[in-house]
């Protein structure tokens, strides 16, 4: 049982002999079945087919006003003005009208198609962000003088028309974890299977924009049509900006949220990628899961270990997909949400997928890198040295001595993250589970090598020459990047051999395309230096990864279009000099 998605109907079902009192009240097409509509059945609520004209509502006196202006438009000829019925001809060949207008110009009328804005209240309370001292320590959250309410909105019926019936959720569900929940698990799938299963769960409106979540990332992109056009993203993100203006605080709401930002990042949709990470930042403070010990628990605490994992997850959800986000953009925002040496990682993902509280091994930031973890805990170590390195390169002098030295130490201590990874990812058999955090040690020690490659003005010694320091530290890095960029082509190679089917290219994310970008072009640029017939190979067989799982991702293949507009800007190039 599925709440109120089943959408499933008898066709011999009895009819009523007239519409529902719901579907009067909002003027929408009623079924008329007994005992409940469709739409009432949908939505899992007391079906009244009662004579009883329902009391006048705010959408009532809404849709009479519409009507006004509709009246008013007609009066006015459609053309925003009364006019006389007596017209003069112009010079131009126009017409005058025999008398001035008696007021402003009124548009004309437009219909409006119902809108499941129409009467949306937020009654958030303000003193949790006016003064959230006050609204925690103040007695308001313990006496629940000023509760954070639980706004009760309809879903939109093009939500539920994409959701479809029982069977369709229950695909989508298996499709879902089968594949994007191999990469990213904060959604419990034994939690929310149970929950969905029992009669005396109802599902809300939050539930609504999950699923519709997870069936937008699981969709796999259509030719010729945008992805930001796709159906499911354009409910999805009005859906969302919905719940966010009645208040809404649901853990749910940000698990969608993220869903929709990978679905944007993996699609290639800016600036809506960059936008949403951030506003997953800000949505997770405001329930209070960012271990933050002053932050106000707006979602209430935990009750059971898998809730508390589940938010801990989710949170590091967030984390990881606002760094790597940032990864490209040059311009990642320094924040103290990051995490402390005494935080706690994810257990491992076998406990959690089984909700087994027995069989987690629980890990702290600073754990030794040694220690065996599963996919979703490396990636969230991979995440954290990608922060160190982004903390280095934003917060330091990177010409200073010491500031070099910490470079080559982040530098041993990232390789040492990949080499533990890649060796778990050989000896387990299931390398897609462990690519995802594997491609982004790779991200990272390309992001720290780059910088160090390039001389500035201030490596310069007091001679005017660089100094000795600087040469060694870009030799290093040079070297650095040439050894990442043969792992990639290793790693290419590896992807290529486990996603030989298509069903396969559904479970490798989106994440890996960076690192498989930064390979690329630093094999480009050795090529036009050296014109390097190992590179050119290399370089070919990277670009075509690309373009096998640009089929399923669309920032593969803008990567790969960077990739050929810059040959095309090099060649044109050359012929011109």
């Amino acid at each position: 049982m599925y709440g109120g998605f089943n959408g499933m109907q008898d066709l011999n079902v009895q009819k009523a002999n007239q519409a529902c009192v719901s579907c009067r009240k909002q003027k929408r097409k009623c079924s008329k079945t007994l005992p409940a509509c469709a739409l009432c059945e949908r939505m899992n609520r007391h079906c009244d087919y009662s004579d009883a004209t329902p009391p006048p509502t705010a959408e009532d006196f809404n849709a009479l006003r519409m009507k006004l202006m509709e009246l008013e438009s007609r009066l006015n000829g459609g053309n925003g003005i009364i006019t006389s019925q007596t017209n003069f001809s112009t010079p131009s060949g126009g017409t005058l009208s025999g008398s001035e207008p008696l007021g402003p110009p009124i548009p004309g009328y437009t219909p409006q198609h119902e809108s499941p804005w129409q009467g949306v209240q937020s009654r958030f309370p303000a003193i949790a962000f006016l003064d959230s001292h006050e609204f925690k320590y103040g007695g308001y959250v313990q006496n629940t003088m000023i509760a954070v309410p639980k706004p009760s909105i309809e879903i939109p019926v093009d939500v539920l028309e994409l959701l479809g019936d029982g069977p369709s959720i229950q695909a989508l569900l298996n499709d879902y974890f089968t594949t994007i929940h191999k990469w990213m698990p904060i959604v419990s799938q034994k939690r929310l299977t149970r929950n969905m299963a029992s009669p005396l769960w109802e599902a809300g409106p939050d539930l609504a924009l999950l699923l519709l979540s997870m069936k937008l990332i699981t969709s796999r992109p259509q030719d010729g049509i945008e992805s930001s056009h796709n159906p499911a993203y354009v409910s999805a993100k009005g859906f969302l900006a919905l719940m966010e203006a009645t208040g809404t605080v649901s853990l749910i709401i940000l698990q969608a949220g993220l869903l929709i930002t990978w679905f944007e990042y993996g699609q290639a949709i800016y600036p809506a990628a960059w936008m949403s990470a951030g506003w997953c930042v800000r949505y997770g403070n405001l329930l209070g899961i960012n271990n933050h010990s002053e932050a106000t628990q707006l979602i209430g605490h935990a009750s059971t270990w898998v809730e508390q994992e589940e938010r801990r997850r989710t949170w590091w959800g967030v984390l990881v997909t606002d760094r790597i986000v940032s990864i490209g953009s040059q311009g990642h925002i320094l924040t103290t949400q990051e995490p402390k040496e005494d935080s706690p990682l994810p257990v491992n993902d076998d406990a959690w997928d089984d909700g087994e509280m027995s069989s987690a091994m629980y890990k702290l930031v600073s754990s030794p890198i040694d220690e065996p973890a599963g996919p979703f805990p490396r990636l969230c170590q991979a995440s954290i040295m990608m922060g160190k390195v982004l903390k280095h390169l934003y917060g330091e002098e990177t010409a200073s001595e010491n500031a070099r030295f910490a470079a080559s130490q982040l530098y041993l201590d990232i390789s040492i993250l990949s080499r533990k990874i890649l060796e778990e990812a050989t000896t387990s058999g299931n390398y897609l589970s462990l690519s995802s955090p594997l491609a982004l040690t790779f991200s990272t020690l390309f992001t720290l090598c780059k910088v160090y490659s390039r001389l500035k003005a201030s490596d310069a010694a007091p001679s005017g020459s660089p100094s000795a320091e600087s040469l060694a530290m870009q030799a290093q890095a040079v070297d650095g990047l040439k050894t990442v960029s043969r792992s990639v082509v290793d790693f290419v190679e590896q992807i290529n051999a486990a996603t030989s089917s298509p069903p396969a290219r559904d479970r490798v994310s989106p994440i890996i395309m960076d690192a498989l970008y930064k390979a690329a072009n630093n094999y480009a640029w050795l090529v036009r230096e050296s014109g390097d017939e190992a590179s050119q190979m290399a370089l070919e067989s990277i670009r075509h990864c690309l373009r096998r799982l640009g089929a399923r991702w669309r920032n593969a293949a803008e990567y790969l279009r960077i990739l050929e507009a810059q040959e095309f800007t090099y060649a044109v190039g050359s012929a011109g000099s």
